[in-house]
């Protein structure tokens, strides 16, 4: 018997139609699936980590049944929004990530009317945390042992007020990246080229490291080899990245304590305070942009925000 095909007497506009339908029909989570294949052999592990995240939630608030496509409406987003909220508990910025992967997988699919557009989720700003110099002299003055991990984090966390670098950037900065005046890496996140000048405390933080690790290709902090990823895979990097970031954020925050510190702490407010220091002393937005590798000025533009709301702290002081 020869098989026939049974949409070989439509015409094309037909063909193309009932093709359409029959899209409609997939699965979101099998897409997901594709796009998680995708995102490991690309090596992008942050992204296949969110993006399996996303899909976990996603799967629990169907109960674990599929979703065709043509039944992802702005009313099921909706729904899932409330979801992420209510019941995961995540914030705003988590759940409009969310519902960003949600609307990628579509729109890579070729959906029309995607649901996720019309329903708008928006970011809010959150707090961008700085310290004080006062506050950063109190951590360096705590007493530690040279070498262990709580030295080691505080050392990072250090040179992160001093030169707005990255943790991602520090953790694998090498001996052949330093001249003893300047860093010169390609940043991790941008793969810009970026120089900065190091000033005479942070040349010290990091000649303690010399005689530990000081051939080229090195890396100047021991963070690194702190952890262990298991077996090698192409996520290997970034696993590594991940974890040691925590393992620095886990200390950071207890030396807070201990120095009295009674703000929320993590390696990145290294780099706010970094920023709002240049700010406070007189240095333009346009300057600051620069030597954090932005790439629009708009993103720097929020450290001027933050200098006039501690303006604003300063004069009603006076009151």
């Amino acid at each position: 018997m020869i098989f026939q095909n049974p949409y070989a007497s439509l015409n094309p506009k037909m063909k193309i139609l009932n093709l359409f339908r029959q899209s409609q029909k997939e699965d979101l989570f099998a897409l997901g699936e594709k796009r998680l294949t995708q995102l490991k052999a690309e090596g992008r592990y942050s992204c296949y980590r969110n993006t399996k995240a996303t899909l976990r939630k996603l799967s629990c608030f169907m109960q674990g049944k599929k979703l065709p496509l043509d039944d992802v409406t702005p009313d099921l987003i909706a729904r899932f929004e409330s979801y992420l909220a209510l019941k995961e508990g995540n914030s705003r910025n988590t759940i409009t990530e969310n519902i960003k992967i949600i609307s990628q997988l579509l729109t890579q699919h070729g959906v029309r009317d995607n649901p996720c557009a019309v329903h708008k989720v928006s970011r809010e700003q959150t707090m961008r945390h700085y310290l004080m110099e006062e506050e950063i002299e109190r951590l360096m003055a705590l007493s530690l042992s040279p070498g262990s991990e709580a030295a080691v984090a505080r050392d990072i966390f250090f040179v992160e007020c001093r030169t707005g670098l990255r943790i991602s950037d520090l953790l694998q900065l090498r001996w052949c990246d330093y001249d003893g005046k300047t860093i010169r890496i390609r940043m991790q996140k941008t793969q810009r080229l970026l120089s900065i000048p190091v000033g005479k405390r942070v040349r010290e933080v990091l000649e303690r490291y010399r005689n530990l690790f000081s051939k080229d290709a090195e890396r100047v902090f021991p963070a690194w080899e702190m952890v262990a990823v298991g077996e090698k895979d192409e996520f290997a990097v970034s696993r590594r990245l991940i974890y040691a970031t925590a393992r620095v954020n886990h200390h950071i925050k207890r030396l807070a304590v201990r120095a009295g510190v009674d703000k929320p702490i993590s390696t990145h407010v290294g780099r706010h305070t970094f920023a709002t220091m240049l700010l406070s002393k007189g240095a333009s937005i346009y300057e600051i942009k620069e030597l954090l590798g932005h790439q629009d000025v708009k993103v720097t533009q929020v450290y001027a925000h933050l200098m006039d709301k501690r303006k604003r702290e300063l004069v009603d002081m006076l009151e």
